[in-house]
């Protein structure tokens, strides 16, 4: 098959888009509540079809959908967007301000950076469609929307990106957390940072202990599935985000530039990092990911020192 379908507790289900075949690399969330029906993130655009085919065989109905909830606008959780929105007829769509004209005008800039930033990859995930502004509503604080008996809030959690936000499920102590609690592998237990460039590591710990308090029990990665240790896995990424910070410090100071001897090195700290390596090849997605991620730090730790403000 083509995808597979989870049910993680009665009337919430996690798809696993299987893009490009890969394993344990993204998914989409489906919330149902009375007659009303929710999507988190949808995936990328050549994987539509499996939103589709997945809602059918879960038995929810197009016109059941009334919110669709975007984390941001990147190609692997918002770029279905607008090829499926046609079929959702009573849906709106839930994104932060900054990402809203992306979605509207995706050719513009969304596209033409994607390709520029992820080569080939943007290629697997494909091109995204437009979407009509009168489907959008944009938020740029904490908001609320109802769905039957649930609530959904919207968390801003940028650090990933300006335009993050993260939904929580008070009800259920679920948070849905895009990319703002990095990536986590359920097979391997391990958690890794997604830090691509432009990344803000001070706003990124900030959402991380913004996401801390509201206690979640749940927390429903995009990449990959649902733990059930949530407030856990948020602490331990708080750690491990220091961690790369403080180790690319020592490797930039020392003049290290070889990113396989960076990672290896970094590993030495971080023991989920080494955990993967030691499997990477099973994952590399993941692994392109991870490289992103190390991409981000060093952009980040080159323009405090070009500032003078590199520390250890």
């Amino acid at each position: 098959m083509s995808y597979s379908i989870k049910e993680e507790i009665p009337g919430f289900w996690f798809i696993d888009l299987k893009v490009d075949g890969e394993r344990e690399y993204t998914g989409a969330y489906a919330v149902k509540s009375g007659k009303g029906v929710a999507l988190i993130d949808v995936g990328p655009a050549s994987t539509y079809k499996r939103i589709l085919s997945a809602l059918e065989a879960i038995g929810l109905a197009c016109e059941e959908v009334r919110f669709i909830f975007l984390t941001h606008i990147h190609l692997d959780h918002a770029g279905a967007l607008g090829n499926l929105i046609p079929y959702f007829p009573n849906a709106r769509v839930i994104v932060h301000e900054r990402g809203k004209g992306h979605l509207i005008n995706p050719g513009t800039v969304l596209w033409s950076a994607s390709k520029r930033v992820l080569g080939f990859v943007a290629d697997i995930y494909g091109k995204p469609e437009p979407v009509p502004e009168d489907r959008i509503i944009a938020v740029e604080e904490r908001m609320e929307f109802n769905l039957g008996k649930i609530l959904f809030e919207i968390v801003p959690t940028p650090g990933h990106a300006s335009h993050h936000v993260c939904i929580f499920l008070e009800n259920e102590g679920v948070m849905f957390s895009g990319d703002a609690a990095g990536i986590y592998i359920p097979s391997l237990d391990v958690l890794l940072p997604i830090s691509p460039p432009p990344f803000k590591l001070e706003q990124a710990m900030k959402s991380i202990k913004t996401m801390m308090s509201l206690n979640p029990k749940l927390v429903a990665f995009t990449h990959f599935d649902v733990s059930k240790n949530g407030s856990h896995l948020l602490r331990k990424y708080h750690s491990q985000l220091m961690i790369w910070y403080r180790e690319i410090n020592r490797l930039v100071v020392k003049g290290i530039e070889n990113r396989e001897e960076m990672l290896d090195f970094i590993s030495k700290r971080d023991k989920d990092l080494t955990k993967f390596l030691e499997r990477s090849e099973l994952f590399p997605g993941i692994r392109r990911g991870v490289e992103s991620g190390l991409e981000g730090f060093l952009q980040l730790v080159n323009e405090e020192k070009n500032k003078g403000q590199l520390s250890l």
